[in-house]
């Protein structure tokens, strides 16, 4: 309903995606695609270095397949609860606790991290000056340390957090956090360079920002993975700060990098379908 609405008031427009296809630049629907299998990686890469703090150990072709099944079926769920749910049960026999607590909780620090490097990155592009980001980065160095050494403190008196934080130290959260930055870069750029493509050469500041608090939002299990309010609110932000009263249908830009997303996640997930059909026919040979 929601993206019947966007498309009804012109939010979205199917006309900017046609015109890909007809008058598009070779080398930027290549760097696009690239761009989209980066980010996709990189989403995996984080979600294993989460299980591998906690210990639990995945090859590497499996958890392509798992996560891109979970990151194209599960995604028609509200927020991302279906993602999360999905791989939880497809990897439970990986987590011999009884109730899955080992991949309960590298789902959440999997989430807490995202949201974490969401906010870096918004701050980042919001600060203009070369000074304050630096700043930001130092300061956010030290949160990292300080989370670690009281994560640890407070585990000493309380198992509860103990069990959660116990694998924590200084290295695997900042590597964690790296990962996470650089998804949110990658997702940045692609979103810039598909506006691009659709004559709409916002900034990459601009894109950025809007992009990552639509990203948030989206988290909100109002509509699948935030279907049609990150549309809407990547528009009105999108417009506000770049002080545009543009009639383009803003809009697509986002919707146009979600469909791309979730193609990619797809092609993906079939891809290692096709790679372990082949290889059991290999084993019969």
């Amino acid at each position: 309903m929601l993206l019947v609405f966007l498309y009804k008031y012109s939010y979205i427009s199917l006309d900017p995606i046609k015109s890909i296809f007809y008058f598009g630049d070779l080398k930027l629907i290549l760097l696009i695609t690239f761009l989209s299998f980066s980010c996709s990686f990189f989403l995996y890469l984080r979600f294993l270095y989460c299980l591998n703090i906690y210990r639990l150990k995945l090859n590497i072709f499996n958890l392509i397949e798992v996560n891109s099944q979970a990151y194209s079926y599960a995604s028609f769920v509200p927020g991302q609860l279906g993602i999360d749910a999905w791989r939880i049960g497809k990897l439970r026999k990986l987590d011999y606790t009884k109730f899955k607590t080992k991949l309960v909780k590298s789902t959440i620090l999997e989430k807490v991290m995202a949201i974490l490097s969401q906010i870096f990155v918004l701050f980042f592009f919001i600060i203009n000056n070369s000074f304050y980001r630096f700043l930001l980065l130092l300061f956010t160095i030290v949160i990292i340390y300080l989370i670690n050494f009281l994560s640890k403190e407070i585990g000493f008196k309380f198992n509860s957090i103990k069990k959660f934080t116990g694998n924590f130290n200084f290295r695997n959260i900042s590597f964690l956090f790296l990962i996470c930055v650089i998804a949110n870069l990658i997702s940045c750029y692609l979103i810039k360079c598909i506006a691009i493509t659709f004559m709409m050469d916002y900034s990459l500041k601009v894109m950025s920002i809007s992009s990552i608090l639509s990203n948030i939002v989206g988290v909100i299990p109002i509509s699948p993975n935030g279907l049609g309010i990150s549309e809407f609110v990547f528009s009105e932000i999108t417009q506000n700060i770049s002080n545009s009263n543009s009639n383009n249908a803003i809009a697509t830009i986002y919707f146009c990098y979600r469909i791309l997303n979730l193609s990619t996640h797809f092609l993906i997930y079939f891809t290692t379908k096709a790679i372990k059909i082949i290889k059991g026919r290999n084993t019969f040979l």
